[in-house]
């Protein structure tokens, strides 16, 4: 069981490192919405 979760840890920490180096290169949904609601305005 043990074992089991720290690969599963792992593989969550791994997809939110992604995801952080994505919205932070700005191609991210976060990225998109802001620029999409500026756009409103």
């Amino acid at each position: 069981m043990n074992k089991f979760f720290n690969d599963k840890v792992k593989k969550i920490l791994l997809i939110v490192l992604i995801v952080l180096v994505i919205e932070l290169s700005g191609h991210g949904i976060f990225a998109s919405l802001i620029r999409f609601l500026n756009s409103l305005n």
